[in-house]
């Protein structure tokens, strides 16, 4: 399941296809005809050069723009000796939660708000401050302006069988969502009563939730993250604080206990409850079932409803950046939005008609979206450490209480993050 989670980097960044002229004035800015080459895991130009606004930006900057698009496996190491090498003085680099801590623990990255001043991300942080608190380490930020926002391809929304709530008389979660009773205990409820043998094998025909993903959907929905920044603003071990032990437990209950999870059968109707990313909700719009969508139901130490984000994707510069202001400058010309408000204000509104099956749940989300857009958490599973999944895992299976398992690999699970990002 883990690994499943992390492939969806499928879902890369978003192209933010709406830049403005006035926004990204040059400022005096001429590269000489230097060429700025885009290093990524996919073509993130392509479709600006089918509009001509690459071209506009070389005439504009005075300069060449290029794609360098690399393995995801070897992505990192290539980045990194082109930086030994000088070669990356003029390069723009793609990077996600993969590879960025690695990128920073190597020194490669250079600090945007040391070089561009805070003043830079003023108007960005405003609507999607996510993108920015993820690729930020030590209080420093690594990422331009031109980032992912949330929520993004990656994102996981929550989907619910109508059909099933009917037959079993169940309440409806609208109703719970809009009464401020969509928790942990009402929908564990609602699963239990779903989990049914019902042709008398002794084997569930129906169950509760399919794709259960502790670690990750019910942490999340506790309103915490795997790992958090300290007062002095370096990341921590986070696995051993009471929202995500809280967490594990209640996982532990659903998945062992009342055993209400299935690895598939949503689009079979054998199932109440489904995780979907935004990339599954295509297929799931086009099935033909009865469904609605939802927010996360809430854990007791959570503020509000989320969603689930793996994945987010930027553009940061390496450190031997030879023309920040400028490269920024072009970047933000290409990909950051003439308006921020408008441009998610109309991304939002495109996912709500795209995937909401009804007007609650589109009624719904137009509410929650603004709201996870400023607010929503990405977990940093990329900075676990092997001992760190399997306490886990001992934990979700019975042989330790999950404080036991996780207070007993705090070392070294803060050891592997101080190592890895060099703090």
């Amino acid at each position: 399941m883990k690994n499943a989670l992390r492939i969806i980097s499928v879902a890369v960044m978003l192209s933010m296809l709406f830049g403005s002229v006035a926004l990204a004035a040059t400022g005096g800015f001429d590269l000489g005809g230097k060429t700025i080459t885009v290093v990524a895991a996919v073509d993130k130009l392509e479709g600006l050069r089918k509009e001509g606004r690459v071209a506009e930006a070389e005439q504009l900057f005075n300069c060449k723009l290029e794609s360098l698009v690399l393995p995801v496996d070897t992505i990192v190491e290539t980045m990194v000796t082109r930086l030994i090498s000088g070669d990356s003085e003029y390069d723009v680099w793609g990077i996600d939660n993969d590879n960025f801590f690695d990128l920073v623990g190597r020194d490669a990255l250079l600090p945007i708000n040391a070089v561009l001043g805070d003043a830079y991300f003023d108007e960005a942080r405003k609507y999607a401050e996510p993108a920015i608190r993820h690729f930020s380490v030590g209080g420093n930020i690594y990422v331009l302006s031109s980032f992912e926002t949330l929520p993004n391809g990656a994102t996981t929304w929550f989907a619910f069988n109508k059909d099933i709530i009917e037959a079993e008389g169940l309440p409806d979660p609208y109703d719970l969502y809009e009464a401020g009773e969509w928790n942990w205990e009402n929908w564990r409820n609602m699963m239990v009563a779903a989990t049914k043998d019902l042709d008398g094998d002794g084997t569930p025909d129906q169950y509760g939730v399919q794709g259960l993903a502790v670690w990750a959907y019910i942490v999340c929905s506790n309103g915490t993250n795997l790992f958090v920044p300290g007062p002095d603003g370096k990341l921590k071990y986070n696995w051993n604080s009471e929202n995500v032990l809280e967490a594990i437990q209640f996982g532990r209950q659903l998945g062992y206990i009342d055993q209400v999870a299935a690895s598939s059968g949503f689009d079979q109707g054998t199932v109440l409850f489904a995780y979907q990313a935004t990339w599954q909700l295509d297929g799931l719009k086009t099935s033909g079932m009865n469904y609605g969508l939802i927010p996360f139901p809430k854990g007791p130490r959570a503020e509000g409803h989320t969603m689930y984000t793996g994945f987010c994707g930027g553009l940061a510069l390496p450190s031997n950046s030879a023309e920040p202001h400028a490269i920024a400058a072009v970047m933000d010309y290409l990909f950051y939005p003439e308006d921020f408000e408008t441009y998610l204000d109309e991304r939002n509104q495109t996912m709500i008609n795209d995937y909401c099956p009804d007007r609650r749940s589109a009624r719904i989300f137009a509410e929650f979206l603004p709201e996870f857009n400023k607010t929503g958490q990405i977990l940093n599973y990329s900075l676990t450490a092997d001992e760190v999944w399997d306490a886990y895992v001992a934990a979700m299976q019975g042989e330790k209480t999950p404080a036991e398992a996780m207070n007993e690999v705090a070392a070294q699970g803060q050891a592997y993050l101080d190592e890895l990002l060099g703090q």
